[in-house]
């Protein structure tokens, strides 16, 4: 609410509410007169300055609601942007699943057309090698041709989708210490029949898990890069030893 001070200039001759006040009552004695004079005098004036006061408060409710609307666009927005970018991730996720689901299916197909489905055994050279080493428990974990990925010794490793697994092979000290993401060191008889030791552990790859050989994989390449080739099926057994 508006209030007049005593010096407040407050009629259109600029007078203060002072000045206003006595030259009233030098004009007149009568109360009543002196009230009517002074409301004809102040009142237009604190009718103007009210309305002023009222419309600059106003405008500054209006700037805000102003502000505060284009933010509530810009969240909006955003909120759009965010949910385009993750339908989008879900649309992908979908179709790399369809892409290894077909990739999977043509394997299977291909491995058929070869006589190689279902797996045929272990040769006999490795089940005397593994003999030799102590081992039992002869388990066949998968069988998978092999990637150019599995042959880069930049990349050092061999991946098997646990969607592609045959057989379980570890025991459950075994399969809690890859699933701590933590590795451990395996003995793996090469195709050459050299033996040798590499890692084993369990990553996340795209979307899904796989075991890894990696460690010294580079140099069973190395040792095997005659008979390793890209599209080349290869089984891959575990042991007990």
């Amino acid at each position: 609410m508006s209030k007049l001070t005593s010096k407040e200039k407050i009629d259109d001759c600029n007078r203060s509410w002072l000045e206003l006040l006595n030259d009233v009552e030098a004009s007149t004695s009568s109360e009543s007169e002196k009230l009517h004079k002074l409301t004809e005098m102040v009142l237009p004036k604190f009718v103007a300055h009210l309305v002023a006061e009222k419309e600059e408060k106003m405008m500054i409710e209006k700037e805000g609601l102003k502000s505060c609307h284009e933010a509530g666009v810009e969240g909006k927005q955003d909120y759009l942007t965010g949910k385009q970018k993750k339908q989008k991730t879900r649309g992908n996720k979908k179709k790399q699943q369809k892409i290894n689901n077909q990739r999977k299916g043509q394997d299977s197909e291909k491995l058929m057309e070869m006589g190689l489905e279902p797996p045929p055994d272990m040769p006999q050279v490795f089940q005397d090698c593994i003999r030799d080493l102590g081992g039992s428990e002869i388990k066949l974990v998968i069988q998978k041709f092999l990637q150019v990925s599995d042959l880069r010794s930049q990349q050092n490793r061999l991946l098997m989708s646990l969607k592609q697994i045959r057989n379980l092979f570890l025991n459950e000290d075994e399969d809690r210490m890859l699933n701590a993401k933590r590795q451990m060191a395996v003995t793996l008889v090469e195709p050459c029949l050299s033996v040798s030791t590499v890692n084993l552990a369990k990553w996340s790859i795209g979307l899904s898990m796989s075991y890894i050989i990696n460690g010294d994989y580079s140099k069973v390449l190395k040792n095997n890069r005659d008979s390793l080739k890209p599209n080349t099926v290869v089984q891959i057994w575990s042991f007990c030893i």
